[in-house]
């Protein structure tokens, strides 16, 4: 496969591991290989084809993650974690200074790219499944709920949160789930009356009762639920 076929299939970039010296001074010397792009990076390149999609960062910092293993050789995969992963699939507000990281396995740790700073963490697990996680937009992206569990252990912004939450919702995720996965919230913010939700069920009705939902019939579907709590 030449090495523009191969920048298709991979959003318009190309790790340096993937191309002999000689294809890197011909895809310079044609101006394929960008100089100085947006993700700059010893260990890959951007090209002509990249940057027109808004998750082009995200694909990019997964596939630098390992820059001596192509995508077709990371098994078990290694997929995008916590906030990196909620904005990936559109949820939430996720802020430029939100930690990301990325769950691996422990075979791939010694080709880690923690020189360049690609994530802020790089997380082992030695039994990761296919159904952990699930391509989104070609990325292995974290399913909603544990992501959305890791990104509330590291953010104290009420509203934030709540829009995480109600988006989670609007995405699939049961009440009954989140207010499980809000459990690690509790404590966190008082509500109007001044005391601190206690629970998971607890903080979401917060979320409900005082941050505004951008879905109408979400209080409804709420109350329904409750009622088999």
């Amino acid at each position: 496969m030449s090495y523009r076929d191969l920048a298709a299939q991979q959003r318009g970039f190309l790790l340096r591991s993937q191309l002999s010296e000689e294809e890197i001074q011909e895809a310079r010397d044609t101006g394929f290989i960008i100089e100085g792009g947006f993700l700059d990076s010893n260990n890959g390149f951007y090209t002509q084809l990249s940057g027109h999609s808004p998750n082009d960062s995200s694909y990019w910092l997964w596939l630098l993650a390992f820059p001596a293993i192509p995508p077709e050789r990371r098994n078990p995969m290694p997929y995008v974690a916590s906030s990196e992963a909620l904005q990936i699939r559109g949820i939430g507000r996720i802020g430029s200074g939100d930690p990301a990281c990325i769950i691996t396995p422990p075979e791939l740790m010694p080709y880690a790219n923690i020189e360049e700073g690609v994530t802020d963490e790089f997380i082992v697990d030695d039994n990761i499944q296919p159904t952990d996680w699930s391509l989104v937009d070609d990325i292995p992206t974290e399913n909603i709920l544990p992501a959305l569990r890791k990104y509330l252990m590291t953010t104290d912004d009420f509203e934030y949160a709540a829009d995480a939450t109600l988006d989670a919702h609007y995405y699939g995720c049961s009440w009954e789930e989140l207010a499980e996965v809000l459990e690690v919230c509790a404590g966190t913010w008082t509500d109007k009356n001044g005391r601190k939700p206690r629970t998971g069920k607890e903080v979401l009705d917060h979320f409900l009762s005082e941050y505004a939902s951008p879905y109408p019939n979400t209080n409804k579907d709420y109350d329904d639920d409750d009622d088999d709590w």
